[in-house]
């Protein structure tokens, strides 16, 4: 069964069985149609649709926006734009399916969190301090401290409606 190949300069087609070999001309106009490029050729395809501009400018606005907050932070403190340059934003991400745009921080307070000296947490940007409240260094904390004002106050903390999640199947009171 044979194929149909349309010709780069005339924009005709014409028939190509794809058992013989890639034609270098064109039958129909005789222009120059094999690829003679090298294997290492590195090809760019043109893939800037106007989706993707909007989307670049986004990331180039997010770029402005913090050489400008830079700017005005340094003139509100009286000091040399390039002391706060840590404002800036140099190694923003643009791909889709990054996990996060920005990279992740280090500074000094991100390094303290790291050495697990902040209640025993772990984690950059306190990611672990929405883990379960049940485990942790300090488990059921709300809960106890509940159960510390209800026996301290016992008239005042206390309620006759619960609230609807005690009501749920599988619930277990903590404390």
């Amino acid at each position: 069964m044979g194929f149909q190949l349309r010709c780069p300069e005339c924009r005709d087609k014409f028939p190509w069985d794809p058992k013989a070999a890639w034609p270098r001309y064109c039958p129909l106009c005789q222009t120059d149609i094999n690829n003679d490029r090298d294997d290492d050729d590195v090809v760019m395809p043109n893939i800037l649709s106007l989706k993707t501009k909007r989307t670049d400018g986004v990331y180039d606005g997010m770029v402005k926006g913090s050489e400008f907050r830079a700017q005005a932070a340094a003139e509100l403190a009286g000091v040399p734009v390039s002391e706060m340059s840590s404002l800036k934003i140099t190694d923003l991400n643009t791909r889709r399916d990054a996990e996060i745009m920005a990279v992740a921080p280090n500074n000094p307070v991100t390094q303290f969190m790291q050495q697990n000296k902040v209640g025993g947490f772990q984690g950059v940007n306190g990611a672990a301090y929405g883990g379960a409240v049940a485990s942790g260094p300090f488990p059921n904390v709300g809960a106890a401290t509940r159960t510390m004002i209800q026996k301290q106050h016992p008239a005042a903390a206390t309620s006759d409606r619960p609230a609807l999640e005690t009501q749920q199947p599988g619930y277990r009171r903590r404390g």
